[in-house]
């Protein structure tokens, strides 16, 4: 299974990768190049390389010894890969997304109770209640008081 490379640069941001690890756990995991071709483009020795991958492995948390441990890498990042789902876009994107249609399916859905209950106005010398939207709508102005006014005495001067 090929893993994109967005995810592989997502994955060094947070393994605190040095810049040759990057390179060579990029080329070995994301462009599955062997160990001599890695070796031949970073123009380095055999044990260079094994120790660079000792510190991926180490960064990555993978135990082993041998070829066990660039098998267990890979299932762990097809692993992780799996379970990330990416869709192109960041997951703060995703997250802003699905927030915004879930609030716009709960208003969809509390929107006629609420017009029910709220929905009219009823004046005391007319004979039916009058709509407080549409066309034949009223405004009422709306005065929002700073502090609680329980159990304090106050003219209504001073409260406009």
């Amino acid at each position: 299974m090929s893993l994109p490379k967005d995810f592989f640069t997502q994955l060094e941001q947070y393994s605190e990768l040095s810049n040759r690890e990057k390179a060579v756990f990029v080329e070995i995991f994301g462009n599955s190049k062997s160990r001599v071709e890695v070796t031949q483009a970073f123009h380095i020795s055999e044990s260079n390389l094994s120790s660079c991958l000792t510190g991926i492995y180490k960064k990555f948390s993978i135990s082993g010894s041998g070829p066990v441990k660039e098998t267990r890498l890979r299932e762990y990042l097809q692993k992780r890969y799996s379970q990330q789902k990416p869709s192109g876009r960041s997951t703060a994107d995703v997250a802003e997304d699905d927030i915004d249609a879930l609030v716009q399916e709960i208003r969809e859905q509390v929107k006629p109770s609420i017009k029910e209950k709220c929905g009219t106005m009823r004046v005391l010398d007319m004979d039916q209640p009058i709509e407080l939207t549409g066309e034949r709508g009223i405004y009422t102005n709306v005065n929002i008081l700073e502090k609680t006014t329980k159990r304090r005495r106050v003219k209504i001067e001073q409260r406009l």
